[in-house]
């Protein structure tokens, strides 16, 4: 029997498992869903792996999981947690991790937040990755909830509906048939947003592999991102999600900021067969 120490933590009720030095030799679906488990496992939304980077370019490697076993190319509220992590034991203020979509910046930003450099969003079919017939990201959807949509990545892949009142069971329902649509070959994480005024928007997000979250840190920047480029809001804006409140900035050079809390639940030893 094996012991794998692990920590679990969370950014505005979005609920991670972290491990450390582990390698490669755990990123298995089976063992994702068993460690995911809320009834036999520890459960979270998300499984990060975590290792000492081997690059000059960045500090630490990690990998998500999401807790379906699907692999997913970053995850905001991880990367949050990580970064407090890191910086309560090493007592630095920055942080460079190497994920599947890449290099991403992470601060100590000071009273227990943390900031996330998410990169540039990405507005063509290839980088999503989408099909279209007509190569363009904007989507004619015209279900009993959500209509229209944008698509676009932020790291993960992303489709945006603003809407007049957010409903869980509905967007639950109608995101499950846009999947059975195969317009996004990895799968899509999808938002409804509500726009109260030109700084706040209130955003749901049912995640892929995972359902719909209490926050999706890369889902309130695709929501910012897209209302900002229609000029719904201004270059910064507080997102409120279930689990909590972000700040979201676009930066000079066009980068998405996220800003927020992120908090250790508790830490310990999983027993594995």
């Amino acid at each position: 029997m094996k012991k794998i120490k692990f920590i679990k933590m969370h950014g505005l009720g979005n609920d991670f498992v972290i491990l450390y030095n582990e390698g490669k030799k755990l990123h298995d679906e089976k063992f994702v869903k068993k460690i995911s488990n809320r009834k036999i496992g520890i459960g979270c939304d998300l499984v990060a792996f975590v290792d000492d980077s081997k690059s000059k370019f960045s500090n630490l490697e990690v990998s998500f999981f999401n807790s379906d076993g699907s692999r997913a190319n970053t995850c905001g509220n991880a990367l949050r947690c990580i970064g407090k992590n890191y910086f309560d034991n090493n007592k630095v203020q920055n942080l460079v991790v190497d994920t599947d979509s890449g290099l991403i910046d992470i601060q100590d930003y000071g009273n227990g937040n943390i900031s996330v450099d998410m990169g540039k969003p990405k507005f063509d079919c290839a980088s999503i990755p989408m099909l279209s017939k007509t190569g363009q990201n904007e989507l004619k959807i015209n279900l009993s909830y959500l209509k229209g949509g944008v698509a676009l990545s932020v790291g993960n892949p992303h489709l945006i509906f603003f809407v007049d009142k957010i409903d869980k069971k509905l967007l639950e329902k109608n995101s499950q048939e846009i999947c059975k649509l195969n317009i996004f070959p990895d799968g899509v994480n999808i938002s409804v947003v509500k726009i109260i005024d030109k700084s706040l928007l209130k955003v749901l997000t049912h995640e892929r592999g995972v359902g719909v979250t209490e926050a999706c840190g890369s889902g309130a920047c695709a929501s910012f991102a897209v209302a900002n480029l229609l000029n719904y809001v201004q270059r910064k804006v507080c997102v409120e999600m279930k689990g909590g409140n972000l700040n979201i900035e676009l930066s000079k050079d066009k980068h998405i900021i996220m800003i927020g809390k992120a908090k250790k639940v508790f830490e310990g030893i999983f027993m594995l067969n």
